[in-house]
């Protein structure tokens, strides 16, 4: 498959998708007088095996390109940093800051990647893949490449999958490259945007089968939520994967006169396990850095809640006046439980 053609492809078919609006976030991003471009790949940008967003070369870059396996030639596309030091590149110190916060973000946010894995290209050659997480500092040297992503064998292509993909990315990309001016926050109402993004539902045989089942999971759940909250506040006020101005992304978002309601989902066994991991992340969406974005945090889970996880909860309320609430969902039965 050629670069072009694939760039070309993904270029004309990004209008659905906020990936379209790359070029328009960089310039908020970068302090930008203009946009340089107003598609995500350029003619200066693509090349013969591959290929990265125009702006990409001194940014945590959206990458497509050609990967060679033993079997037989694939398709990747995803995120990635090149150390390839040029005269637009000259050291990695514009890099540097940006793998730390990538560090940072995928430390935290791990279960935002399902299906990707990552690997890199370096003086030995090309790595196994692993999985997601932090760079570690001996692959901080000219000329590696570092790649987050998946790839296919080229007849298996798929143009609308891999602009769903750079839009699961997108929040990723905005935290990273926020080290110098935050965009305008997509969370405030003219901006928000009911809906629920196309979640992927293939990934790479070599993920380990119980990360493939968390995140496939997370995804059947996601879904169920969006049905399930369209019909108690209507469509029109439900946002599945709602971005916030630091470059993270709530599971869901709803509307009402009051404000917005965050819902957090966890695959967990209990509702204690729920609430740990999710209290942190829904704090954060809420607060950071100090501004109200939302005016009840609830957690969503499979497990039913005891009287010890009700007592907790009813203290966070009471104690420290934290809006925290639990609701459950049945996926099969199609309920979504009380906020408890």
């Amino acid at each position: 498959m050629k670069m072009y053609e694939l760039a070309q492809a993904l270029n004309e078919a990004s209008g659905d998708f906020e990936i379209s609006r790359l070029q328009e976030m960089r310039v908020c991003l970068r302090s930008l007088k203009r946009a340089p471009s107003r598609t995500i790949f350029g003619s200066q940008t693509v090349h013969e095996t591959y290929a990265f967003h125009v702006g990409g070369r001194t940014e945590l870059q959206f990458n497509i390109g050609t990967e060679y396996l033993a079997a037989g030639a694939q398709i990747r596309h995803g995120v990635a940093f090149s150390l390839e030091l040029s005269q637009t590149l000259p050291t990695l110190d514009p890099l540097l800051p940006k793998v730390a916060r990538f560090n940072d973000y995928v430390r935290n946010h791990a279960e935002d990647f399902p299906g990707f894995r990552m690997w890199h290209h370096g003086a030995a050659g090309r790595s196994e893949d692993r999985a997601v997480g932090p760079i570690p500092d001996e692959l901080l040297v000219p000329g590696t490449f570092i790649m987050l992503g998946r790839y296919v064998p080229p007849e298996q292509v798929d143009v609308r999958a891999i602009l769903a993909d750079f839009d699961r990315l997108l929040p990723l990309y905005v935290f990273v490259e926020s080290t110098e001016r935050a965009p305008p926050s997509p969370s405030e109402p003219d901006r928000f945007r009911p809906g629920c993004p196309l979640f992927s539902e293939y990934s790479t045989a070599t993920v380990p089968e119980r990360t493939i089942d968390v995140a496939l999971r997370h995804g059947t759940i996601q879904r169920t939520l969006y049905e399930l909250l369209c019909q108690e506040a209507g469509a029109a006020n439900v946002r599945i994967e709602h971005p916030l101005a630091f470059g993270v992304r709530v599971d869901a978002a709803v509307r009402s006169d009051s404000g917005l309601a965050f819902y957090e989902v966890k695959v967990a066994p209990t509702v204690q396990s729920c609430v740990r991991t999710a209290l942190g992340q829904l704090l954060e969406y809420a607060y950071w850095p100090s501004a109200e974005r939302a005016h009840e945090l609830i957690v969503v889970g499979e497990a039913e809640i005891d009287d010890e996880a009700r007592a907790y909860l009813h203290l966070l309320r009471g104690r420290f006046a934290l809006p925290v609430w639990y609701r459950r969902v049945d996926v099969d039965r199609e309920i979504l439980g009380p906020r408890t």
